[in-house]
């Protein structure tokens, strides 16, 4: 006994744990995995039954419907066409943290040569870049695919993907993407194949298309203008009404001759007035008359109603009436509103591709000799009034001097909310 006390003095002794609060304990217990559970795909049928499925369980050939949406439907098309413009303000290149001087004029070389090679040559990367927005805008989504020299110490291409084609499932490293092509499954490398999905819900990866609100009101819109022209066309032109008052029965002539003698004067009648020239006038007998009826329907209610049909297809895209030809107010500010809300909505879109082009460039730059690293700048739109722009900019500069000169902030704290680098 006394040995075992000896034992226990000499014992050093650990230092207590600190409390923990429960929070703490918490998560120091938990698992290092995701607790909550993806989407269920359980509900698919058919025989792809482990495929993710589009949102709100939207059937696959919708992509395409999309697509003949805006080949086909005017509004549609000028709302794709108006943000694909919108967004391709252009960029600029900042090759960041270079091995040495060689490095980085080798890297703007190989950026350069990238620049013009990717999309198979065709336009470059203005013309990647072009078709990206345009299947972004469509499907909601867009992809590409980098394509390796075959030394693998280069990127040889980047061609677009059809985004209608691909299919994700979920594997044991994550989502596995494929391509459905004549009913046969062809696996992409996910470390080279990107994938940009708009408006994405929860764990679903597609993207989610702006026409999926609209397929209905279309087809309204649609019917509307079917109706309205019929109507138009028979309100709107003026048209000759001819009456025939056929002649009395002649004395001892049967019924069938005097029906037979009216329907031949009628036939005749008809067939004068159909071939009868603009400026050529009609003489007939007294029991002839002709007179002119014009149409007095009027189209404002059409009108109304197209344009009530109109608004939904441009809420429908995210875009203000200002972009499409359409302002309903009298006032600059109104325009300029809608404009500058337009503008961040752009800014928003653009930073999917600046990720886009950094991973693409920062790929590239990894297999050169030497080290250095790629950042994009992308350009935005000019306000639309720029002395009021420059006007607010001055006093921003102002503030920022006097904050400064007070003490309140530092050189760089100052010039860091300018957004730009203190020297």
């Amino acid at each position: 006994m006394a040995r075992w006390l000896e034992r226990f003095r000499n014992t050093v002794r650990r230092p207590a744990r600190p409390k923990t609060t429960a929070l703490a304990e918490t998560f120091r217990e938990s698992p290092s995995r995701t607790c909550t559970m993806p989407e269920d795909v359980t509900r698919l049928q058919g025989t792809l039954r482990d495929v993710i499925g589009l949102p709100n369980e939207t059937p696959f050939y919708m992509l395409q419907v999309y697509r003949f949406l805006r080949d086909a439907i005017p509004d549609i098309s000028d709302a794709v066409w108006t943000w694909k413009r919108l967004c391709q303000t252009g960029y600029d290149v900042e090759i960041t943290q270079p091995s040495s001087p060689q490095a980085q004029r080798r890297a703007e070389r190989i950026l350069d040569d990238l620049n013009r090679r990717v999309n198979s040559g065709d336009r470059g990367m203005d013309g990647l870049l072009d078709i990206f927005y345009t299947s972004l805008f469509t499907y909601g989504a867009a992809a590409v695919e980098i394509v390796l020299s075959q030394s693998r110490e280069s990127i040889w291409d980047v061609v677009p993907v059809d985004v209608w084609t691909v299919r994700f499932r979920r594997g044991k490293d994550g989502l596995e993407p494929f391509q459905v092509h004549e009913g046969r499954e062809i696996p992409l490398p996910r470390e080279r194949f990107v994938y940009v999905g708009l408006d994405r819900d929860g764990t679903n990866p597609y993207g989610r298309s702006m026409l999926r609100a609209i397929p209905f009101v279309i087809k309204i819109q649609q019917r509307l203008l079917e109706d309205m022209a019929k109507a138009t066309h028979n309100a709107g032109w003026a048209k000759l009404h001819v009456q025939y008052r056929p002649e009395e029965r002649q004395r001892g002539e049967s019924v069938e001759a005097y029906h037979a003698r009216i329907e031949t004067n009628f036939a005749e009648l008809r067939t004068k007035l159909s071939s009868l020239e603009t400026d050529q006038n009609l003489v007939t007998f007294d029991n002839v008359s002709v007179s002119l009826i014009r149409g007095d329907q009027r189209s404002q209610v059409f009108y109304e109603n197209h344009k009530a049909i109109e608004e939904q297809v441009i809420t429908g895209m995210h875009l203000m009436p200002i972009l499409l030809g359409r302002n309903y107010g009298t006032t600059e500010t109104y325009g300029t509103a809608q404009f500058e809300i337009i503008t961040r909505q752009v800014t928003a879109v653009n930073r999917c591709v600046k990720r886009l082009l950094e991973r693409l460039y920062n790929f590239e730059l990894a297999l050169m000799w030497g080290s250095a690293r790629a950042a994009v700048h992308m350009r935005s739109h000019r306000t639309a009034d720029i002395v009021r722009e420059a006007e607010a900019r001055h006093r921003e500069i102002e503030n920022a001097l006097l904050l400064r000169d007070a003490g309140f902030v530092s050189h760089e704290k100052a010039a860091e909310s300018l957004g730009i680098k203190a020297s």
